[in-house]
């Protein structure tokens, strides 16, 4: 067995299984892009429902993967950080049963390296999942935790080791004042088109509506498809319509229109945010996406 875990073979093997799961930890890290990460181990928050759970004992069965025994317990503090409390005592391992989640949380040694599995301690898999990102792990695609999410996981104290791969996690998860936020399709292949993104790509819905289909992009970001019949965006007519995030849509439009660039939309605010559509000076439909006046973006 090498040092480290085989993340591609213990990744097909949960996967033919049909285990829903969220990446975290240093394998985590490392899928973001953190470098200088050795990770030791894989570490997966399943889904704690019981199906996915029997599923998941299969997996480790397969995988002929021995609970390690354990000396401690975890302890929340008030500032909200898990720390892993060493008394001694040692606790009998109870056999897995899909009704009851905590009888997965351990660290396993299998044929294919050490396979942590976390129900709780990173984070309740349901919520930790609206933030994943499909990402490259070893060459498979697989969901992993937002960054955020990773260093809400970290135990403290923090090792030594953990510092560079804190540091990036950092960088990633700062807020961006740029970048893309949005993409918009308006299509005569609407079902086609959302059977794709759901089906195919992996995209998770966060709205349905008659000819409307909402697809979450990474942590902040959206992707919509849109029926031909939907009057609303007519003049998606262009192709794609990509959302660009700026700091004040306001200002960055009255500029825009100081240029001569014709606007489309007027601009539309929430409590928290506000955007308008625009025609680049090739003809191309784009929108701009900001802060809502006067307030922080959301």
């Amino acid at each position: 067995m090498s040092d480290g875990p085989q993340l591609a073979a213990l990744l097909e093997v949960l996967d033919r299984h049909g285990v829903t799961f969220v990446i975290g930890g240093s394998v985590g890290a490392l899928a973001h892009g953190a470098s200088d990460v050795r990770p030791g181990d894989l570490d997966v928050v399943p889904a704690t429902d019981a199906q996915n759970l029997a599923r998941l004992a299969a997996a480790l069965r397969e995988l002929e993967a021995v609970a390690q025994p354990v000396t401690g317990a975890w302890s929340t503090g008030d500032d909200g950080d898990h720390r892993w409390v060493e008394d001694g005592v040692e606790r009998p391992i109870a056999p897995l049963d899909p009704s009851d989640p905590t009888t997965f949380d351990h660290s396993f040694v299998t044929r294919l390296g050490r396979l942590d599995v976390v129900p709780r301690i990173a984070g309740a898999h349901d919520e930790l999942r609206t933030r994943a990102s499909r990402l490259a792990v070893d060459g498979r695609p697989a969901w992993v935790a937002h960054p955020v999410d990773l260093l809400a996981g970290m135990t403290a104290a923090r090792r030594p080791k953990d510092a560079p791969r804190v540091r990036h996690l950092r960088v990633v998860a700062a807020p961006a004042r740029s970048g893309v936020v949005f993409i918009g399709f308006r299509t005569e292949r609407f079902d086609e088109m959302v059977a794709m993104f759901r089906d195919r790509i992996g995209l998770s819905v966060i709205h349905e509506a008659p000819g409307a289909t909402w697809f979450r992009l990474g942590a902040d970001a959206e992707l919509h498809v849109y029926a031909d019949t939907d009057a609303d965006h007519a003049f998606f007519t262009t192709g794609p319509v990509v959302g660009l995030r700026v700091a004040d849509v306001d200002a960055t439009r009255a500029a825009l229109e100081a240029d001569g660039l014709r606007m489309l939309t007027d601009v539309e605010r929430t409590e928290t945010a506000s955007w308008c559509h625009f025609e680049a000076p090739d003809g191309t439909i784009l929108e701009i996406i900001g802060p809502a006046a006067g307030g922080p973006e959301g």
